[in-house]
């Protein structure tokens, strides 16, 4: 057995992993549960000018990651999203949410769309926080 490091992991290698982690999990939860989820504001051309994504399984949505172009940020679009996402996570089930966010990002946002935070880790990366923040649904 030996151990290879590399620095960029190639796209099978991920997929060869996430295929063994699912088929460990399997055997503790309904994998088919886990479903992604994306919504998106994009110009004409279809260029992104907006975007959440993330996850649902069992009873949890899990936002991965929420970003607004700075030609749209202040507008609502972020809460836009938000509640878009949401409301399909409920139709799916989902009770929970979760999310996670650094110092420097949107912390207070989240927080005024009703999430509270559980965990915080400091120093993270080095001189920052990460909070990691749930809500009802």
């Amino acid at each position: 057995m030996t151990i290879r490091i590399t620095h960029q992991p190639g796209t099978d290698e991920l997929a060869e992993i996430e295929a063994g982690l699912l088929a460990y999990n399997s055997q503790f939860m309904a994998i088919g549960e886990l479903k992604s989820i994306g919504a998106f504001i994009e110009d004409a051309s279809g260029k992104k000018l907006a975007g959440l994504t993330g996850s649902t399984v069992g009873n949890w949505l899990r936002i991965n990651m929420l970003w607004v172009s700075e030609a749209l940020r202040g507008q609502g679009t972020g809460t836009a999203l938000m509640q878009a996402v949401e409301e399909e996570a409920r139709r799916r089930g989902c009770l929970y949410a979760q999310v996670d966010t650094a110092s420097f990002q949107a912390r207070p946002f989240y927080e005024k769309q009703g999430y509270v935070v559980r965990l915080v880790l400091d120093n993270y990366p080095r001189v920052h926080q990460r909070f990691y923040l749930t809500k009802t649904l």
